[in-house]
């Protein structure tokens, strides 16, 4: 289910303000459709400006060169609103990942796995065991980093599993004969069947190692085609009628240090303001509603409402100058 959208209130207050103060001056006149776009464009640099107006999304940023079929651009077409639905699920965590992605130097076709694997469901479980938004299963996951104990795991945990999946990409990257198609279906299928498959095409005698050239499978190509669908709807989207999300270029969330202070994600919730599905979405690795860990685990929450809970808790005294959001890798 969609969660409601928390953080535009200020920036529609601020364009609505403008739009106001354009008619009066216009009064009498004809509005200026160039005046109308600066002043939009002016008030969104000063709420921090759009995610999709910024470094982290734009056309060079798209590396992977990909042209679709007449049949993948139908089906592209099909899967729009889908696609639209999803993308807004994860609209919290997308600065994180292509801030992610661009840190480690990683194609933003890459942001639409989670959207493939698991329409952004931060507690996503398949039958054959994978979890979370990345969808990896026990032993993938724990060679890359990633833990779990009775009361956290972090295959749910979107900010760990992200890490985990940019070196796990990077190594399928450099095993994959550098193509980045063969890469993406041995995150799906199986990196050790992928390059068998790979191995089998250099015995006879391929020089280029591509999707063309490598005996994959059936289940193997129709994943590299939806992979190749969403990539195009997230570089054209309005070639298709997909809207974007609302989304500010700035961490969405803040690590709010918990620990001794706070031992219930509802009663961190009532204190925030927060609603329980967002503040379950944003910390799913929580196993329950106990916040106590083997770690000093901090609560994720929206950067609006971060300020009232650590007020509430006694953290706006002791820490008065901790940066908003999670610390992202510089771009």
């Amino acid at each position: 289910m969609p969660l409601k959208d928390f953080g535009k209130f200020s920036l529609l207050g601020m364009l609505s303000l403008l739009f106001i103060t354009a008619c009066a001056a216009n009064h009498g006149k004809a509005a200026d459709p160039g005046l109308m776009t600066a002043q939009v464009a002016e008030a969104e640099e000063v709420a921090g400006g759009s995610l999709w107006h910024s470094d982290l999304y734009n056309d060079a940023r798209f590396t992977l060169n990909i042209r679709l079929s007449e049949g993948e651009r139908r089906e592209a077409r099909q899967l729009a609103r889908s696609f639209s639905s999803h993308l807004n699920d994860g609209r919290f965590f997308m600065h994180h990942l292509l801030s992610e992605l661009k840190a480690h130097n990683l194609p933003i076709e890459l942001a639409v796995i989670p959207l493939l694997e698991s329409g952004f469901n931060m507690r996503a479980r398949s039958p054959n065991g994978a979890l979370g938004a990345w969808q990896f299963i026990r032993s993938t996951g724990r060679i890359y980093g990633l833990e779990r104990n009775a009361s956290y795991d972090e295959f749910y945990d979107f900010i760990e599993s992200t890490k985990a999946s940019m070196k796990y990409f990077t190594k399928l990257y450099k095993d994959c004969a550098q193509n980045w198609e063969l890469a993406v279906a041995a995150y799906n299928q199986g990196e050790y069947g992928v390059m068998r498959q790979i191995r089998a095409a250099r015995a006879r005698g391929a020089t280029k190692l591509t999707p063309a050239t490598v005996p994959l499978s059936r289940g193997a190509r129709a994943y590299i085609k939806r992979f190749r669908v969403f990539a195009e709807l997230l570089r054209h989207p309005g070639r298709y009628g997909v809207t974007l999300p609302e989304v500010n270029n700035r961490p969405a969330f803040k690590r709010v240090q918990v620990a001794g202070r706070l031992n219930s994600m509802r009663k961190a919730a009532q204190l925030s303001g927060v609603q329980i599905g967002l503040l379950k979405h944003l910390n799913a690795g929580f196993l329950s509603d106990s916040l106590r860990t083997n770690k000093n685990r901090p609560l994720l929450v929206p950067v609006e409402s971060a300020p009232k809970l650590e007020e509430a808790i006694g953290l706006a005294a002791s820490m008065p100058h901790e940066s908003d959001g999670p610390k992202e890798a510089s771009n």
